[in-house]
């Protein structure tokens, strides 16, 4: 780790961790000004047994290549890539002292209006900013959320983020493949049919907004297998308002996240295409 110490000072806790690997929190005292303290996140990708190196740097650099081209208050930083040891590989991010907004909610058992209001807010920038860049982030949830010392939300985890319109072009490319955690995965990407990877983003929001004001989830899978699921679309069917996001927002809120969803349910639930 000498060069994590060199560049971005010594490593000196464990921050976070899962699947695709763990985030350190590294120091840094600024020689030119030994009172001003630097932070960083170290995320050091895991790799799998069954990888093999070429597929593991070519999935890295894929993230590093797009997540290191955002530039937004509400998108986390990435300052650099790089290699350690036996050959893995390192992000330099920044770092939200925060924590993420799942740990918040968790803590809090559900969160107050106004202060959901504000987090979904900066969200919905951010989230604003990636699709005019092309970006769909394909995989938002409360756990992606980080939050800084002062409250700001920043988007992080781009790792299975996808370019869905390059800088010189003007149409949008279709996805098929369905990605993200199953309790914020949209209904269409259920189905075998092509879907604008934008409206994906802007489910999962809806749905981590839900998240924040009731301290759950509405369902564990957008699909009839789901009961809860189920009455919800027959809800939405006959026109009546679904009890838990009637009860949580007002008036203009519920109309935002009424008229996205129920634009998604149409699509999704005609009687020869229904989610399986």
């Amino acid at each position: 780790m000498a060069l994590v110490s060199q560049k971005y000072g010594e490593c000196c806790d464990v921050i976070g961790h899962g699947s695709s690997g763990v985030i350190l929190l590294s120091h840094k005292v600024q020689e030119w000004h030994p009172n001003i303290d630097s932070f960083y996140a170290i995320k050091v990708f895991r790799r799998g047994t069954d990888t093999c190196e070429s597929a593991y740097k070519r999935r890295i650099d894929a993230e590093f290549s797009i997540s290191s081209s955002l530039r937004h208050q509400n998108v986390v930083r990435t300052f650099d890539l790089f290699q350690i040891g036996s050959g893995s590989l390192c992000e330099c991010l920044e770092y939200c002292s925060g924590g993420d907004l799942h740990s918040l909610v968790v803590m809090r058992g559900q969160l107050e209006q106004n202060e959901a209001d504000c987090f979904f807010k900066q969200l919905m920038r951010g989230v604003n900013y990636l699709h005019e860049m092309g970006i769909a982030h394909r995989d938002l949830k409360p756990e992606n959320l980080l939050l800084t010392s002062n409250g700001c939300i920043k988007i992080s985890d781009f790792g299975t983020a996808e370019c869905f319109r390059l800088a010189w072009e003007s149409d949008i490319h279709m996805s098929r493949t369905r990605r993200g955690s199953r309790p914020y995965v949209s209904p269409e990407q259920y189905l075998s049919k092509e879907f604008d990877p934008r409206s994906v983003d802007i489910w999962a929001a809806a749905m981590t907004y839900v998240a924040m004001r009731t301290g759950r989830i509405l369902w564990k899978i957008a699909t009839d297998v789901d009961e809860n699921f189920r009455d919800y679309v027959a809800d939405r069917k006959i026109g009546r308002g679904y009890f838990l996001i009637e009860d949580i927002c007002h008036v203009k809120s519920n109309e935002v996240l009424r008229s996205q969803w129920l634009q998604e349910i149409e699509t999704c639930t005609d009687d020869d295409s229904k989610p399986v």
